[in-house]
């Protein structure tokens, strides 16, 4: 009978190294982070990019929409920040006006119509607007703030909502503006109808803002 082979010292250390790796690049690969969907190219049209890709955990698409516009950061960040103004370009707006702002923090509410019977949606938004000083970019965090101000009757408030306005000067009579969004509107409209608008909304927003600007 032959004496049993004896395991390399070294062997048992690195098969374990080995298990605990694939076990970490498993669990990494599972994150919500590393598990983000790619962009897809649904809508390419004077010179406005419109992407989509699926979110983990919802039925409904984020969308990223991307043009580079005839005007100066400055101009775009006029319109933006115009909190009574958003109803007259954003798309399917009814109402909007300025709740609150301090510095750069602010409070909007806005009403997003809906067709019959459904009830109107509508916003409470947070934004958070910071400046790179180096490079001049401005970024605006958007996000829902539904406690923030009282629910209205007969409409149905938003209560899960991220999204960025990007601004980067190109020159200085051009500026690439790169918005987002994920919105859940709630209150039982079928998914599938919200992703139909998931493509219009961004390019709509975006040709609007072009036109808004020159004004």
């Amino acid at each position: 009978m032959q004496p049993m082979s004896k395991r390399n010292p070294v062997e048992a250390p690195g098969a374990i190294t080995t298990l605990v790796l694939t076990l970490f690049a498993l669990i990494l690969a599972s994150s919500p982070i590393a598990a983000s969907a790619e962009w897809t190219l649904d809508k390419q049209e004077n010179g406005i990019d419109v992407y989509t890709r699926p979110v983990s955990g919802s039925g409904i698409k984020e969308f990223k929409g991307t043009a580079e516009l005839d005007g100066d950061l400055e101009a775009v960040l006029r319109v933006l920040r115009d909190s009574d103004g958003y109803k007259n370009w954003f798309p399917n707006t009814r109402e909007s006006k300025l709740l609150d702002r301090s510095n750069d923090v602010s409070y909007q509410y806005s009403v997003m119509g809906a067709p019959w019977p459904v009830s109107d949606r509508d916003n409470v938004f947070r934004s958070v607007t910071r400046r790179d000083e180096k490079t001049g970019i401005v970024d605006i965090k958007v996000t829902a703030a539904p406690d923030y101000y009282p629910e209205q009757e007969d409409r149905v408030r938003v209560r899960k909502a991220n999204g960025t306005w990007k601004l980067e000067p190109l020159d200085s009579k051009r500026t690439r503006v790169t918005f987002t969004m994920h919105l859940e509107p709630g209150g039982g409209i079928p998914q599938w109808m919200i992703n139909t608008r998931i493509v219009a909304t961004p390019f709509e927003a975006l040709s609007n803002l072009r036109v808004s600007i020159r004004n």
